[in-house]
């Protein structure tokens, strides 16, 4: 089969097929999107509150870019952001979370479509180019994350390219697609912290690569190790200061904003905090401080999405490539991930979700086009695609298991808007937001949005909400009649959305009260809504 990299500036077909392919992802996702927001209005809790911290920016008190957040990577709201501007014209897009719905969906589209053109660029059959990216996407492991708001789609996007860019430098040795590679990584950090493990996996690709795989005329001037380690130093150059800054800007906007540069990994909403709140759970407690059972653990959760990369290493074994430098460098970047979640195993900063395993299925994926192109027999095709279907079938059955896919599994539970009592139920707070709009508008309601942020989207008066992303939201926690507010919204202890930093100022305000307050309205047996009274001084 041809090995070289096509153009596609001739092959009218080929555009029409990566389109064609885009375009009909896009379609199956936001139909999959409106049947669950719009019909169902079952909603993931992390997409939901990034459509919200996207809405801050523009519909809170002090509308800020700030507000957008300094935890979780900003890209995805920043995507949402744009969708939000017509909010005013289409209140779904914050309070269905159409906005969220479109971002996830415009990146797994965008997914499919550079996988087609890949598979095009390689020379392989249509048929590949079109099977192949389509059983990917239409995965519903990698499906259900096209439509859920989450920070998924956009990484496995970045991720993707970012690995055809870089094989296609290893093949082709054009500068600009090392480029490419690199910006694709940092806008990949943009979306989720995954990227720097995986970052520092392809800069070792570049390293083997210049080092030892790729063979170059030896200037006789020089000897040979001295330009091979030049030549690593240029590429090295070129494809790590795209990610480095990026995590430089980040920590510098948190040591700047938040007065802590490492506020992303242990403030007050960190993952970290969150995570310490559920540990005692004994399968995540035994593993603290216990690599082996960490390691275990993360091994099986990989071994359901290593098919593709199974059927790479026969078709290598096959073709006598097993035993090369460049399969040394796909393992890499396919096991890059996984170890960060070992590490965070026995940290205990982590409850290692199946999709934080996912992400070795597209890292396979994207480096198919470049192995189908090595193929001297064209039967061989065979073997990835069977392997494709068996990941299709295992993870469809995966996600109809609670105990091996818990978070996946409650889209199913939810699937004819039947709630159980087991997972939260967003009507709650659709009814807080409106008995806050029929009652109390224009008072201001001092409020977590950690935890409240479905309710902010939900009502007509965000305004109303004093929140975390308010300047003054600390000082008005510790004197609420200062800062002249008339009420406090606060959850339960062991609510199961985000964190109340209003609770942990007063542990005992949500089951005793106080003499600073007086008990307006309980919502059920999770919200409780106090009327502030009098100053908290000496309180």
């Amino acid at each position: 089969m041809a090995k070289t990299i096509g153009d596609l500036s001739s092959r009218r077909p080929g555009k029409m097929l990566i389109w064609l392919t885009g375009i009909t992802v896009f379609v199956l996702e936001c139909a999959a999107g409106y049947y669950y927001n719009i019909y169902v209005g079952y909603y993931h809790g992390d997409g939901i509150s990034r459509v919200a911290n996207a809405f801050y920016v523009l519909y809170s008190r002090e509308p800020h870019l700030g507000a957008i957040g300094f935890v979780w990577n900003p890209l995805p709201s920043m995507v949402d952001l744009v969708f939000l501007l017509f909010y005013r014209w289409i209140p779904a897009m914050a309070t269905k979370g159409i906005a969220g719905l479109l971002m996830s969906a415009i990146f797994a589209s965008l997914t499919a479509a550079v996988l087609t053109r890949a598979f095009i660029q390689r020379n392989l059959p249509y048929w590949c180019a079109v099977l192949f990216p389509l059983l990917f996407s239409l995965n519903p492991m990698i499906f259900l994350f096209g439509f859920n708001g989450l920070s998924d789609a956009p990484f496995i996007f970045f991720i993707i390219m970012s690995i055809i860019g870089f094989l296609n430098w290893l093949d082709g040795k054009q500068l600009g697609d090392l480029v490419a590679a690199g910006f694709a990584l940092a806008l990949a950090f943009w979306c989720r912290y995954e990227a720097v493990p995986f970052g520092f996996s392809m800069f070792l690709g570049c390293v083997i690569a210049t080092m030892w795989f790729q063979r170059d005329i030896i200037h006789p001037d020089e000897g040979h190790f001295h330009y091979k380690w030049s030549r690593t130093e240029g590429m090295l150059s070129v494809i790590v200061p795209p990610l480095l800054y990026s995590v430089i800007v980040w920590i510098l906007l948190n040591w700047i904003i938040m007065n802590n540069p490492l506020y992303f990994l242990n403030g007050e909403y960190s993952n970290t905090t969150q995570v310490q709140s559920q540990l005692s759970n004994t399968i995540y407690w035994g593993m603290i401080h216990s690599p082996i059972k960490a390691s275990l653990f993360a091994f099986k959760k990989v071994l359901v999405f290593s098919g593709v990369l199974i059927s790479i290493l026969i078709l290598r074994l096959f073709n006598r490539r097993l035993v090369q430098w460049d399969t040394l460098i796909l393992l890499g970047m396919f096991f890059s991930i996984p170890m960060l979640q070992i590490i965070m195993l026995t940290s205990g900063t982590t409850m290692a979700w199946l999709r934080y395993f996912m992400y070795v299925l597209p890292i396979s994926v994207a480096w198919l086009p470049y192995e189908l192109s090595k193929l001297k027999r064209k039967w061989q095709i065979v073997i990835p695609l069977i392997a494709m279907l068996v990941s299709f079938g295992l993870l469809s059955y995966a996600i109809t298991q609670p105990l091996i896919a818990p978070d996946e599994n409650t889209f199913l539970k939810n699937s004819f808007g039947n709630h159980d009592g087991k997972y939260y139920d967003w009507q709650q707070d659709i009814e807080i937001a409106k008995y806050l709009d029929e009652n109390y508008p224009g008072k201001i309601i001092l409020v977590d949005s950690s935890s409240a942020f479905f309710i902010i989207l939900q009502s007509k008066f965000p305004k109303d909400f004093y929140i975390n992303s308010d300047k003054n939201f600390k000082n008005a926690i510790s004197d609420p009649i200062k800062y002249n507010v008339d009420y406090v919204l606060i959850p339960k202890h062991n609510y199961p959305w985000g964190i109340s930093v209003i609770n942990q100022a007063y542990p005992n305000l949500y089951d005793h009260g106080a003499d600073w307050v007086e008990l307006v309205k309980e919502f059920g047996t999770d919200w409780r809504l106090y009327k502030v009274s009098k100053s908290t001084e000496g309180h």
